[in-house]
């Protein structure tokens, strides 16, 4: 037997079938990420950040306000606006095996980047790109191979996620009615290192493992504004995005101490199921100065048989509810928005069912912002917590910062002119 047919067939062993002991939590900033696609992101990082991402019936007439592709319908007639939204986090975790060394992380992530224009006065279309889901962990543990004592200590690794690449258009029907549709390509890949050591051959073997995933998705939306009396404004909002099926191709690499000893390409026989959404949301406006909203999101998991060893998706509830005070002033006999305060609060059960515990997420927002001539901007402090001590699961206690900047100018004034 050559050198390294040994160690290649316990990895070949590790890929196909080794019993796990000992695993446990070494480095990572999102250790439920493990599972599917990773962590899916339902925050928007837009305007609406400070109120806990609560936005299906808000609109705006100089912000890109993407909750509901219907929203863009509402920004100002010959005006372009480019926006990009940033966040650092700071987490700390909790659990049975979390080491000294693990104990906590922190991130820098630019979410979003997105440029719209109102082109007529029915029309506005939005591109862009967000982070859809990400993946980022670490864990050590030990392997043995079926029919053997020996073990091996082996470190599991993760990175990688999925990016939306997306195209918004939409329609003001009239002053009361909104609709909008996005065409959202999602793509991106999800890798996973298993790295263990050899001792009697002194050989560091290790497998990487990568799925490319694409896919074209849909999202339809729609929003109704009516006033009562002179003073409220009242809207309702509403999405609907349909179940998506991901076929990914899978890459396979192994390596001895970073020599290529195994490589293949091969189309993964499983597939990784999204679920239909429904998302309703209203809000109501004092003289454009005092809003309150709110926002309901499901996801229709059951039926789809997302899941795998000691995990599951079921149906998902995402509630949340924010509070906006904006400060104006009257230049040109036009109302021009100069500050605004933000608070909000939101409870998500993803419907991640890990050894039978479910992982929820919740927190709080508090958040401000404001215009600069051409430049707006908004920053968000928001803390929550996610997940469980409970059957061996980790607790995650989190802060995180969202920063998000918009340039805002004219496209064509079509002979008219602004103050």
């Amino acid at each position: 037997m050559t050198a390294y047919k040994k160690p290649f067939c316990l990895l070949v062993a590790t890929v196909v079938g080794l019993g796990t002991t000992g695993l446990y939590a070494q480095n990572m900033t999102s250790p439920y990420s493990v599972y599917g696609i990773g962590d899916i992101d339902h925050r928007a990082y837009n305007r609406t950040s400070g109120m806990a991402s609560t936005g299906l019936a808000i609109k705006s007439a100089a912000y890109i306000i993407n909750n509901n592709p219907a929203a863009i319908g509402s920004l100002e007639r010959s005006f372009y606006v480019i926006d990009a939204g940033a966040v650092g986090k700071f987490s700390t975790y909790k659990g049975d095996r979390i080491t000294d060394d693990s104990r906590s992380s922190k991130d820098f992530v630019i979410k979003r980047l997105s440029l719209a224009v109102k082109i007529n006065k029915f029309w506005a279309s939005n591109v862009g790109f967000r982070q859809f889901s990400s993946v980022n962990y670490q864990f050590t543990g030990s392997k043995f191979v079926e029919g053997s004592a020996a073990s091996y200590p082996t470190v599991y690794q993760g990175d990688g996620g999925l990016n939306d690449f997306y195209w918004t258009n939409a329609i003001a029907i009239n002053k009361h009615i909104n609709v909008g549709v996005k065409a959202s390509f999602l793509t991106g890949s999800i890798n996973q290192t298993e790295t263990f050591i050899d001792a009697s051959s002194n050989a560091a073997i290790a497998s990487v493992q990568s799925d490319y995933y694409h896919r074209i998705r849909l999202e339809y939306g729609a929003q109704y504004f009516t006033q009562i009396g002179k003073k409220y404004e009242f809207a309702l909002g509403g999405k609907f995005t349909p179940k998506a099926t991901f076929s990914p191709e899978r890459s396979l690499q192994v390596t001895q101490n970073g020599s290529t000893i195994f490589s293949e390409n091969f189309t993964k026989t499983g597939n990784f199921k999204t679920p239909d959404t429904y998302g309703v949301g209203f809000s109501l406006s004092k003289n454009n100065k005092v809003t309150f909203a709110a926002d309901y999101t499901y996801e229709k998991w059951s039926g789809l048989e997302q899941g795998g060893t000691n995990w599951k998706m079921q149906d998902g509830h995402r509630i949340s509810a924010g509070l906006e005070f904006s400060k104006q002033v009257v230049i040109w006999n036009q109302p021009i928005e100069r500050r605004f305060f933000q608070i909000g609060g939101f409870f998500d059960n993803s419907g991640l069912y890990v050894k039978g515990t479910q992982v929820n997420d919740m927190g709080v927002t508090i958040g401000t912002g404001g215009s600069y001539r051409n430049m707006m901007y908004n920053l968000v402090l928001e803390g929550g917590v996610r997940g469980t001590k409970s059957n061996g699961l980790i607790k995650e206690n989190y802060v995180q910062l969202t920063i998000g900047i918009s340039y805002r100018d004219f496209l064509a004034s079509k002979g008219r002119k602004y103050n």
